[in-house]
């Protein structure tokens, strides 16, 4: 990325759950996960351009279009297509089957976005997802979460070079998260389920903004500050020079002393960064 932009919505959000404040958003988003059978996606309003994402990429300006629209995709958008699956996972000690399919879930909603603005899929890729478990080994390891002031690029560095990645470009895969916290889900333990509705509204998140704040707030256009996630997500940082797509794979890292912080790690790796497809296939 161009900046070491971090999603600050989830930190400050996850602020604000703690207080227990946003139960209500959480619950909103959890109720509509299990209205329908249709497939996950997030429709992209009407304002919402892959020119607009570029300017502010490349200018730090958004149009008011974009603010607007980027309000109306929050609000609107509500069904994580999560489904009713009630098996009780620890977070940071999933099955690697259970990753996988996160991974795919995710990928559902970002491919969902990307197509609209005639964008490639990106795909899933195991040593994508091996090189996301190690960007949490080494969070998790060195104490780091979404919760510092910038993603932790030494720990990056480390786990692209043990991927077989060029690891001397710096912070050009990680989009990080993190999980909301509330009087429901303030430990590291929860069902598929609601992870899957969580990852949903991170998604959202970097898409639309970096919001932060209540769902009361999602009207609020200062609390829509970023475009530099959906930028990288959606290949909208440049007019040019972005993959056309990328592999993909998601984990998650706890803190030492704290299991109410979950940072998730949505790793991203185009083909020109691939060093050693011997070691990124392992």
């Amino acid at each position: 990325m161009r900046k070491n932009v971090k999603l600050l919505s989830t930190i400050s959000i996850a602020a604000a759950l703690a207080g227990g404040t946003i139960t209500a958003l959480n619950n909103n988003v959890e109720t509509a996960a299990n209205s329908t059978v249709e497939a996950a996606s997030i429709t992209l309003p009407s304002g919402y351009t892959k020119s607009a994402i570029i300017k502010w990429n490349q200018t730090g300006r958004a149009s008011k279009a974009l603010i607007n629209a980027s309000k109306k995709g929050m609000i609107e958008n509500t069904y994580s297509g999560a489904g009713s699956d009630d098996t009780l996972v620890n977070v940071t000690n999933l099955s690697h089957s259970q990753k996988v399919e996160l991974s795919k879930y995710t990928l559902s909603l970002i491919n969902s976005a990307r197509h609209q603005l005639g964008k490639k899929s990106w795909t899933y890729k195991a040593g994508a997802l091996h090189f996301a478990d190690r960007v949490a080994e080494q969070y998790y390891s060195h104490n780091k979460s979404c919760w510092d002031a910038d993603h932790y690029v030494p720990g990056i560095k480390r786990a692209a070079k043990a991927s077989g990645l060029n690891s001397r470009v710096g912070q050009v895969y990680e989009d990080e998260a993190a999980l909301p916290i509330s009087s429901t889900y303030h430990t590291n333990m929860r069902t598929m389920s609601a992870l899957k509705n969580q990852i949903y509204f991170n998604v959202k998140q970097m898409l639309f903004g970096g919001f932060y704040g209540l769902y009361s707030q999602m009207n609020d256009s200062s609390r829509y500050t970023e475009w530099e996630h959906a930028g990288d997500l959606l290949g909208c940082r440049t007019e040019h020079y972005d993959a056309k797509t990328k592999y993909f794979g998601i984990s998650f890292s706890g803190l030492r002393g704290d299991s109410s912080k979950i940072s998730v790690h949505m790793m991203g790796v185009a083909k020109r960064y691939i060093q050693n497809y011997k070691k990124f296939n392992r």
